[in-house]
């Protein structure tokens, strides 16, 4: 069991990475939601969409967190990954636009496939299929024109602080580890005296 120190720094760097990173940017408010579609299997070039959405996307819920991102997965495989971005036209009209819409949760099932955009949306595709999730998100960010988050001083200093003690814990584990051969190694030779004891006294018997 993790000691509450473990479990206290685990967080902090959980925290860490949802703020800073790749896919840490503000989206413009044209934006109006965005929809994944890929298979949980990663047959049939769809690793990087999966990637997208464990590594990028929660960076982008976090720091947009008013806009709908639905992912859709399931195992048709023979479909291509696909990710929808849906932007407010230019000429909708502001009271039209400020209304919300029911959005589906997200299914690992294949219930929550993209719904048609409303009159007042359009709708970009992005072809995730045997794409990188690097080059998925370069994709994006040009599509939407976000604008990409830099790390705050403080930030900087609190992920320093944390490559600092997983160093450190580095180097104390392989202190214990070289520890524990040591002390195997000394059972082992303490092991073999004894047996070796053993036998002469059952020759001299």
């Amino acid at each position: 069991m993790r000691s509450l120190g473990e479990r206290l720094n685990l967080l902090r760097k959980q925290l860490i990475n949802i703020r800073c990173g790749p896919g840490a940017a503000v989206l413009p408010s044209e934006v109006t939601r965005i929809h994944m579609d890929f298979a949980i299997s990663l047959k049939g070039g769809h690793m990087g969409a999966r990637k997208f959405w464990k590594e990028y996307l929660p960076r982008l819920k976090y720091h947009n967190p008013s806009i709908p991102m639905i992912v859709n997965r399931h195992d048709q495989n023979q479909l291509s990954p696909t990710m929808s971005i849906y932007l407010r036209k230019s000429d909708a009209s502001p009271a039209a636009s400020s209304e919300p819409l029911a959005q589906p949760s997200s299914s690992r099932t294949n219930l929550s496939k993209a719904q048609p955009p409303t009159a007042d949306e359009r709708v970009v595709h992005i072809d995730m299929a045997n794409k990188h999730s690097s080059h998925i998100l370069e994709f994006f960010m040009a599509e939407t024109r976000a604008v990409p988050l830099q790390p705050t001083t403080e930030e900087i200093v609190e992920m320093q602080a944390l490559e600092t003690l997983r160093k450190n814990a580095d180097v104390d584990r392989e202190r214990v580890r070289q520890l524990r051969l040591e002390k195997k190694k000394e059972e082992d030779m303490l092991k073999r005296a004894r047996a070796a004891g053993g036998m002469a006294e059952q020759e001299e018997a």
